[in-house]
Order: C-alpha cells, then sequence, then structure tokens
C-alpha cells in the first residue's frame, strides 16, 4: 500500500495544479452526465410518442397497405385470418400471454372548408372502449370529453384552431369512401385533444371505429392493429410470434412490424445513440487532457526524484504505477465532482424540463412526434457510467507520461540534476 499513499500524497505538492486538473474533469463529467441524460430522455420521449400513437410495440398491417400508407388506401386493409374480420383477430390475439391489449384503428384522409380554404387532416377511428383503458388520448383530453357514439369528434388543439372552430361546434368533413366516391357528414366537436406534439395537434382528428366503419363502407375491416406486450423490449420476438401464428393459419397477407424498426427515423436515433458513446469518449479524452499536461509536467519536475526512487531499487513498474495512480487518483475525484453536479442538474430538469423555444417553433414545421418540452433523464445508470467511463478514459490518458517515467535510467536522470 506504499504505492497509493506516494501517490496520494503527491497530490499535496503543488494543489493548485492538482485542482486545476480535477476541476477540468469535473467539468467534462458534468456535461456528460447532462448529454446523456438529455438524450436518454429526449430519445424515450420520442419513442413513446411513436408508440402510443402511430406503432404500438408491434404493428400488423396489410403488405401494400405498408407500400401505399402515404396515400391512405382503402382497400388494403386487416380483416382477420381468411377474412374471418378484424376483431375475430383481435380476440385471438389477445389471447396470447405475450399480448397486453390490442388497438385497432382506420386512417383516411378528409378535408374541410374555412372560407376559401381546404383544410385537409387525418381522421382516427378507434375502439372507443379499447381506448379508454388504455389509450392516452382520454388522458390528453383538455377540454370537453371522448366521443361515445355517432357524428362526434374529438380534434386536436391547433387544427380546431385552423379550422376557426371552438368546442361544441359542428363541422363538415368531405373524405372519400372505400368506393373512393366523394363523400361529406357533420360532425359535433365534443373534445379537444393537446397532446403538445404538434404535428398531431395540427393534423388529426378520432372518431368511433364504428362510425368510420360505416362512413367509408367498410364492414369490420380496419387498417392496422397496433399490438402492446407487457414489456417494449419483447417486440422483436412478439413480431416474430405473431408472423409464425398468422403464417401457422395460411395467412401471409400481413406484416407485423416492431417498433423500433417502424420508421427510418426511429432507427436513425437508435443508431445516434451508438454514435454518441464514442463523442462521450471523445470529450472526456479532450478533458483527460489537463491531467496527462499536469502530469507530464510533473514527470519533469521529478526527474532527479524518479532517479532517486530508482537508485533506492524502486523497479520502473513500480515508478509507473505511482504516476498511473495519481492521475487515477485525480481523474476519480474530478469524476466524482461532476457526476454530483451532472446529477443535480439532470435531476432538476427532469422535474422541471427543458423548453427551447427556437426548437420548439422548428417542430410546428416538421412531421417529427417530439414535444417541445424535454425532460431529461435521471437514473443511477447514467451517473455510473458517466463516471466509470471518465475514470477508465483517464487512467488510460495517464499511461504515457507513467511510462515515460518508468523508462527513465536512474543513472541519467540524477545527472540531469547535476547539470
Amino acid at each position: 500500500m506504499y504505492l497509493p499513499r506516494i501517490a496520494w500524497r503527491n497530490l499535496t505538492r503543488n494543489p493548485a495544479r492538482t485542482i486545476i486538473a480535477m476541476a477540468a474533469i469535473a467539468v467534462v463529467v458534468m456535461i456528460v452526465v447532462f448529454s446523456r441524460g438529455f438524450m436518454v430522455g429526449v430519445t424515450e420521449s420520442m419513442f413513446s410518442s411513436y408508440i402510443d400513437n402511430e406503432l404500438g410495440h408491434v404493428r400488423i398491417v396489410d403488405e401494400e397497405y405498408n407500400l401505399r400508407e402515404a396515400l391512405l388506401p382503402l382497400d388494403y386493409f386487416v380483416d382477420g385470418v381468411q377474412g374471418q374480420g378484424a376483431s375475430q383477430l383481435v380476440a385471438e390475439l389477445e389471447a396470447r400471454d405475450d399480448v397486453a391489449y390490442v388497438l385497432p384503428r382506420i386512417r383516411f384522409g378528409a378535408m374541410a372548408s374555412r372560407n376559401d380554404d381546404m383544410v385537409r387532416m387525418l381522421g382516427i377511428g378507434i375502439d372507443l372502449s379499447a381506448a379508454e383503458q388504455h389509450g392516452v388520448i382520454p388522458e390528453e383530453i383538455s377540454a370537453g370529453r371522448m366521443p361515445r357514439e355517432g357524428n362526434e369528434i374529438v380534434v386536436g388543439s391547433r387544427l380546431l384552431e385552423d379550422l376557426g372552430l371552438e368546442l361544441d361546434d359542428r363541422v363538415t368533413l368531405v373524405f372519400s369512401d372505400y368506393y373512393q366516391s366523394l363523400r361529406g357528414r357533420t360532425f359535433d366537436i365534443v373534445g379537444i385533444r393537446d397532446s403538445g406534439i404538434a404535428d398531431i395537434d395540427r393534423n388529426y382528428f378520432y372518431l368511433p371505429l364504428e362510425t368510420a366503419q360505416e362512413m367509408l363502407h367498410l364492414e369490420d375491416e380496419v387498417n392496422e392493429l397496433l399490438v402492446f406486450s407487457p414489456d417494449m423490449g419483447d417486440a422483436e420476438a412478439l413480431a416474430a410470434g405473431i408472423v409464425s401464428f398468422l403464417h401457422g393459419q395460411d395467412e401471409t397477407r400481413y406484416e407485423a412490424l416492431p417498433w423500433n424498426r417502424g420508421t427510418a427515423l426511429i432507427e436513425v436515433y437508435a443508431e445516434m445513440n451508438n454514435i454518441m458513446v464514442l463523442v462521450y469518449i471523445l470529450f472526456i479524452a479532450m478533458g483527460a487532457v489537463v491531467i496527462v499536461s499536469a502530469l507530464t509536467m510533473i514527470v519533469r519536475e521529478r526527474t532527479s526524484e524518479i532517479g532517486m526512487m530508482g537508485s533506492l531499487g524502486l523497479k520502473g513498474g513500480d515508478i509507473m504505477r505511482v504516476f498511473l495512480l495519481e492521475g487515477t487518483f485525480m481523474g476519480v475525484l474530478g469524476s466524482l465532482a461532476g457526476v454530483v453536479a451532472g446529477g443535480v442538474i439532470t435531476w432538476y430538469f427532469s422535474l422541471a424540463g427543458l423548453r427551447v423555444d427556437a426548437f420548439a417553433d422548428m417542430l410546428m414545421d416538421v412531421e417529427m412526434l417530439m414535444e417541445p418540452v424535454f425532460y431529461t433523464a435521471f437514473n443511477l445508470e447514467n451517473l455510473l457510467v458517466s463516471f466509470l467511463l471518465s475514470v477508465v478514459v483517464v487512467a488510460a490518458s495517464c499511461f504515457i507520461p507513467a511510462l515515460q517515467a518508468a523508462k527513465m535510467e536512474p543513472v541519467h536522470a540524477l545527472r540531469y540534476v547535476d547539470d
């Protein structure tokens, strides 16, 4: 234990330099902790928005519908196994142990006129009983209520503004049915949804599934089934199980798409998380340069001391360990301070949220399901990983100056002092 004691004592020989080196690491680690918390928080929020509103854990659609979805076709639908009806397939899926619940939906395009302009929107026919039990829509009704039956709809808050209407007003919508016939129907606006996601609040309205099926001339048919498992991490296995189940009944028309392969954007974000690990390492390495510089100066200043230790019988490996320990001690203390500071900041914004107005304005113009207020993710995993990552990177960075000290010949080191 005498080597760690020597290294620890050496930290106090130049307190100012030691404090500067530890402060540099502390600042870097603090930024890394907050950055990881921010990225994880934003990513989880976005994934949750897509899962709840667009993808489920697994999304079952007709193969042709998946290819033509941008056109919102009504002639490629899910009508159960061998045409036995969507409700029959929902019941069979919900009987599986790996399925928590299923949300059947119909998506279709519609328009309404306001003065001389046409406002385009997306209608979502939802199973009211399933949505009340499991969906996020009831929780986000800011005024009014959920539709109950017939010609009642819930409208996104921004869409309602675009229409120039208010709660309890009536609106006439124009849409195409299954036979490509242009039709119109008047609805009562009984609720307003304010999800906080611009793309949803600006474009979507919701009506009972039975009403959508009747007005579009669909029977027991839907565009998609959103299947939810007890754990989102089981989506890949659930999708494979559903495909096997369908193929076992000679039904090959459908695709079962896990949420993490539902859109290109989600796949990009998943890859970004892997890339960000390299960014964190490089960032910490930049902070470690200060400690490496400090150790390099220490090695030069203590050349005579290194020669003395060598002449007294200390081996090169022991000398290298002394300087490695000295740098590691600075890294550990600096990392600990950075984790504490970063943890406090991350914890605060996990509760208060962080609103970036410029980014919020940008979200108004893009089709991305992301809330304008970002909540960081505060958890022990982030703190522990950031701390260990910093300590490992700093310790590795200290290897070069420590190796330089270990390679010094005692005779040359002592001669350097005499000169």
